[in-house]
C-alpha cells in the first residue's frame, strides 16, 4: 500500500479449515450488509508449524464460467485441472504468508471460496477484504481551503 491509496477494509479470521475442504465466506461489513469489493488480502498458515500445504481463493459474484463448487474444479489435486478458476492461491511454507487481490477497471467481488490442501492437520486464515480508492492528497494538507478531513 503506498501513501496515495485510502482504503475502508474489514477483517475476519477463518480457523480450522480441513484439507480439501471448501468454505464460502461472503464480503460484509460491520452491520451485516453484503458488500462489492474491488479488494482482499489473505494471510494463511498450516495449524502445525513447517507443514506444507496450499490455498486458493476463488472469487464469487465475478462473472467466469465454471467453478470449484459447481463444476467441481479444483486448483489442488494432484492432477492438472482441464479448468483454472477465477481467483488466487498459494503455497503455505514455514511462516504466515499473504497474498492480494485487487480488481482492475471497476472489477468487484462480492466473497471468495476458500479451498485448502495440507499434508495434515488444518489451515488457518485472515482475510482482509474491502474498497481501496485514490485518496485526495491535497486534503491531507493543513491548508486554509481544505481541512484534513477524508
Amino acid at each position: 500500500m503506498d501513501l496515495v491509496t485510502g482504503q475502508r477494509t474489514f477483517y475476519i479470521g477463518v480457523s480450522s479449515i480441513d484439507d480439501g475442504d471448501i468454505i464460502e465466506v461472503p464480503f460484509v461489513d460491520s452491520a451485516g450488509s453484503g458488500m462489492s469489493c474491488n479488494y482482499f488480502k489473505i494471510t494463511a498458515r498450516s495449524e502445525i508449524i513447517g507443514n506444507p500445504g496450499a490455498i486458493v481463493a476463488e472469487l464469487s459474484g465475478v462473472s467466469h464460467v465454471g467453478d470449484m463448487v459447481t463444476n467441481q474444479i479444483s486448483a489442488l489435486s494432484a492432477t492438472v485441472s482441464p479448468s483454472g478458476i477465477c481467483g488466487i492461491g498459494f503455497v503455505l511454507g514455514v511462516d504466515s504468508q499473504y497474498h492480494e487481490w485487487h480488481g482492475s477497471n471497476g472489477q468487484v467481488c462480492t466473497g471468495i471460496k476458500l479451498q485448502t490442501m495440507v499434508k495434515s492437520g488444518k489451515v488457518i486464515a485472515g482475510i482482509t477484504y474491502g474498497n481501496l480508492f485514490p485518496l485526495n492528497t491535497i486534503r491531507t494538507t493543513n491548508d486554509l481551503i481544505y481541512d484534513a478531513g477524508a
